[in-house]
């Protein structure tokens, strides 16, 4: 049973205890947790409202947390207690199979114009996405209050199953013309997360400590990041830290995968540098040591970014020498193969490393 949150105005006369009022709250939460979805306790993105689902229901709300996992709200609205726990789960059943993509469509449906979902992701947690998204789920029944049975429930199956299932209350008081609102959790939010962790921790595939991917550009319009790095030895990323942080996570020894968007994987390198701004790196051309910026073929944007004294947009990179490279006419593509629109990220699928050191002709070492 959740802990009763009592509120006291207080006085020369003494403390008054407040009474909770009947305002048809629920009617106004979703608002409000859309306004401000830290009410709950956790910092979160909204990436959509009213979701349908393919069997005809509507997620409340739908979010995203700093780790990556999807975050469903429910409110109980006019619903019996037991419904709105066996709706959430469906809802549970549901979400667990949504893709990037997926996701992606529908904060794209939700915000509309040119908003990208990993671009508001970082300048909400000012972190990139993370590589893996929706590995696990958060459910939470948003209620004023539950019958005892469907406590019981929420409890049974989070404590005894792990099931990521949780209720949290808001009471309203209303006391000389100004709202209160006060929040109780039926369980400990940590202590959900921890029985939860146990059952889903075997799920997320091993890293093997040494491959990532990185992404060089796309094929929308020309590819300079890919001609840079092919041609050069250099790994560049620029036009904010969300594109620009994940590079430092490439050290010396590193295996990285080249991708480029639209097109496929189109090479395969070791790392031979660590991170710095483009405006300091030389490259070899024809025996002589010369800076990156002086390269007559240099992509004009990045030039001027690299030159730009704000450090949260200036062009970074790493050097890498390329082991096998294609052009991006002959990428290697088919269904199955990991991709991601962070700029590096992990390589942990071993079906996309074993078909990428076949088709490169990389020996595994």
């Amino acid at each position: 049973m959740p802990t009763e949150m009592a509120i006291w105005r207080m006085s020369s006369a003494g403390p008054t205890r407040l009474t909770p009022s009947q305002l048809s709250l629920e009617e106004r939460l979703e608002d409000m947790l859309v306004d401000d979805p830290l009410m709950t306790g956790t910092d979160l993105l909204v990436i959509g409202r009213q979701v349908r689902t393919d069997f005809g229901g509507f997620i409340d709300v739908l979010a995203l947390d700093s780790d990556g996992r999807i975050h469903v709200l429910e409110l109980k609205r006019d619903r019996t207690p037991r419904d709105v726990v066996a709706q959430t789960l469906d809802y549970g059943s549901w979400v667990r199979g949504l893709s990037l993509d997926d996701l992606e469509q529908i904060f794209s449906d939700r915000v509309g114009g040119d908003s990208e979902l990993d671009a508001s992701f970082a300048d909400r947690f000012d972190t990139p996405l993370p590589d893996v998204v929706n590995l696990e789920q958060q459910l939470t029944i948003v209620a004023s209050e539950l019958d005892d049975a469907s406590d019981r429930i929420v409890e049974y199956l989070a404590e005894n199953y792990g099931v990521p299932i949780n209720a949290v209350f808001f009471r309203y008081f209303e006391d000389d013309g100004r709202e209160y609102l006060a929040r109780t959790w039926l369980l400990d939010p940590a202590d959900v997360e921890a029985q939860t962790a146990k059952k889903s921790r075997t799920k997320r595939r091993p890293w093997n400590g040494r491959d990532f991917y990185v992404i060089l550009g796309n094929t929308d319009g020309s590819t300079p990041r890919w001609d840079l790095a092919r041609r050069y030895g250099l790994i560049s990323a620029g036009a904010g830290s969300w594109y620009t942080k994940p590079l430092r996570n490439l050290v010396p020894s590193a295996r990285v995968f080249a991708y480029v968007g639209g097109a496929g994987y189109v090479g395969v390198g070791r790392i031979t540098g660590t991170t710095m701004p483009m405006s300091e790196a030389k490259v070899d051309v024809d025996g002589v040591p010369t800076p990156v910026i002086d390269l007559p073929n240099l992509d004009a944007q990045m030039r001027e970014r690299a030159v730009d004294d704000d450090p949260e947009l200036t062009e970074m990179v790493v050097a890498v020498e390329w082991l096998e490279t294609r052009p991006v006419e002959e990428a290697v593509k088919e269904a199955g193969l990991f991709a991601s629109q962070v700029t590096v990220c992990k390589l942990r699928d071993d079906h996309t490393i074993e078909t990428l050191e076949a088709a490169f002709n990389v020996v595994d070492d």
